[in-house]
């Protein structure tokens, strides 16, 4: 066994048919390997796109144990030895696996072959919606009901929003959400991340629409922000008081605040200063700790 990395794929093949293939695909030197299982294992827990060239049963076989969720797992592509077909096996819309196939079957002059209901009758496919515009779907169910609605030719729709609406509906969830923080030095992440989970859920603010976590360059080492981001899964940025300062606004000011900062402001201006321009929250303050949310402009493309 053989394997490349290029880029967001990860060859493997098996055989010196399955070699020659890959290298009209890469340029990089193969590297052998002796375990298929901890191949996979490890590809899968990265999230990339596993390319296996040679039989589908040994596909299907190797990946078996670390399916999951169409929402989680990674794409899947098998190639016959010849590079006549690219089959989209796992994932095909969320994961990226049909995009997938037919980029390496442009390369190849091989037939994708494309077996997704929608993408067979070139219908409206509600998840790669989402995916091209970097959307979470509210409801996976409701994703396939939708779907279900669409195939018999019935009228369905959805409404994408950051905010979460009432069950039995779908809507798809933009990241849109900036969480602007001060914090006295060494809050725990529990204190932290109570606080700005009470407020999201007064306001109907959907969790999955998180984008950034904001503060002053001040905070850049604070573990319990740093804590917050990596829980969130979001990144955590920070600005320097000046950047802080020149932002134009109407902005709760501190003496004390600037005083320690060197900003009058640290919550609402770091909001600002990511490029926020509505304010869904203004300053609020708790235990020592100061929060403020804004919301970006969502850019979808049909």
């Amino acid at each position: 066994m053989e394997t490349v990395s290029e880029g967001k794929y990860k060859f493997i093949c098996f055989t010196g048919e399955g070699r020659k293939l890959l290298l009209r695909l890469t340029e990089a030197e193969p590297e052998k390997i002796n375990s298929l299982s901890l191949w996979t294992e490890d590809n899968f827990k990265k999230g990339n796109i596993l390319v296996f060239i040679g039989a589908l049963g040994i596909a299907v076989r190797a990946i078996a144990p670390f399916c999951k969720d169409k929402t989680f797992d990674p794409a899947v592509l098998v190639i016959d030895e010849r590079g006549t077909f690219v089959i989209p096996v796992l994932s095909g819309h969320l994961g990226g696996a049909v995009d997938a196939a037919k980029e390496i079957s442009a390369e190849l002059s091989a037939i994708p072959v494309i077996t997704t209901a929608t993408d067979v009758r070139d219908e409206f496919a509600v998840d790669v919606f989402a995916k091209r515009n970097n959307l979470s779907i509210s409801d996976m169910k409701e994703a396939k009901a939708f779907t279900a609605r669409i195939l018999a030719g019935k009228e369905a729709e959805f409404t994408v929003t950051p905010m979460k609406k009432s069950v039995g509906s779908l809507y798809l969830i933009p990241k849109v959400t900036v969480i602007g923080m001060g914090c006295r030095k060494g809050k725990s992440f529990e204190e932290l991340k109570e606080f700005v989970s009470e407020k999201l859920k007064e306001l109907g603010i959907d969790e999955r629409s998180l984008k950034a976590l904001v503060s002053v360059d001040k905070k850049k080492d604070e573990e319990g922000l740093i804590a917050l981001s990596e829980a969130y899964e979001i990144p955590f940025l920070t600005y320097s008081a000046k950047t802080l300062m020149e932002q134009e606004g109407d902005f709760v000011r501190s003496d004390k605040v600037m005083e320690v900062t060197g900003a009058d402001n640290v919550c609402e201006r770091a909001v600002a200063a990511f490029g926020c321009r509505k304010f869904i929250l203004k300053k609020t303050s708790q235990n020592g700790m100061t929060l403020a949310i804004g919301m970006t402009d969502a850019i979808i493309e049909e």
